[in-house]
This record gives C-alpha cells, sequence and structure tokens, in this order.
C-alpha cells in the first residue's frame, strides 16, 4: 500500500481540523539546506535529480519530491511512501531534521517527528 506525506510549514495545532482557513504555508528553506537536512536524518537517501530523492532500504520505500517555488526554494517536500514498515520511522526521522509536520493523506490527520520516537 503506498500513501503521501505533505512536509510543510503547519502551526502548532492538534489535528488537521484547527488548521485555520487564513493559514498559507512558507516555503521550507533553500533546497541545498534542506537536502543537507534531510542527508543528516538519513544518510543513504539518493538524489535522483534536482527535484527527486530515494529511499530504499530493507524496510524502507519512499521517494521524496521537492516542490520548488523560483530556483532554490523549496514549498513543500511529498514523502510518496510506497511501502516498507520502517517508511514512516524514516519520514519521522526528517520531520525532526527539518523541523516541520506533515499532513499524512492515509489518516488525514498531521504527522509529526514525534509521534514515532524511533531512530533509524
Amino acid at each position: 500500500m503506498s500513501w503521501d506525506i505533505f512536509i510543510q510549514d503547519l502551526p502548532d495545532v492538534a489535528s488537521i481540523n484547527d488548521v485555520p482557513a487564513t493559514h498559507r504555508p512558507r516555503p521550507i528553506g533553500h533546497r541545498e539546506h534542506i537536502i543537507a537536512k534531510i542527508k543528516e536524518a538519513v544518510p543513504f537517501v539518493q538524489e535522483q535529480d534536482r527535484d527527486w530523492l530515494f529511499i530504499r532500504q530493507p524496510g524502507m520505500d519512499l521517494s521524496l519530491q521537492l516542490h520548488m517555488e523560483g530556483p532554490d526554494t523549496v514549498r513543500y517536500v511529498v514523502a510518496h511512501v510506497h511501502g516498507g514498515d520502517q517508511s514512516a520511522v524514516c519520514v519521522a526521522a526528517i520531520l525532526r531534521a527539518l523541523n516541520l509536520r506533515a499532513h499524512d493523506t492515509e489518516t488525514g490527520e498531521l504527522f509529526d517527528g514525534y509521534s514515532l520516537d524511533e531512530s533509524l
């Protein structure tokens, strides 16, 4: 089963339903900084091209798509989880490194790096 997790600028609220309708997510950072933080959290991530990173290890199968705003600014990242029982732990590590939260399309709720305290 696969699903998507949108890593973006989200307010500190308890539920996705609590995000104010007026909230407009800001870009999350400079491309090189975002990639460096992801590589700190997941050293075995592979860059495919300017917009894609792949993580394929035992128990992990996901791709990260950088959505850009201009040539160097990342608006948000989509983690496309293709499978693997440790993929959610991997996404949690990335979120902790980026100090961001995410919207999990599988549950429809918020996903943050502290919901899973396992490490890679």
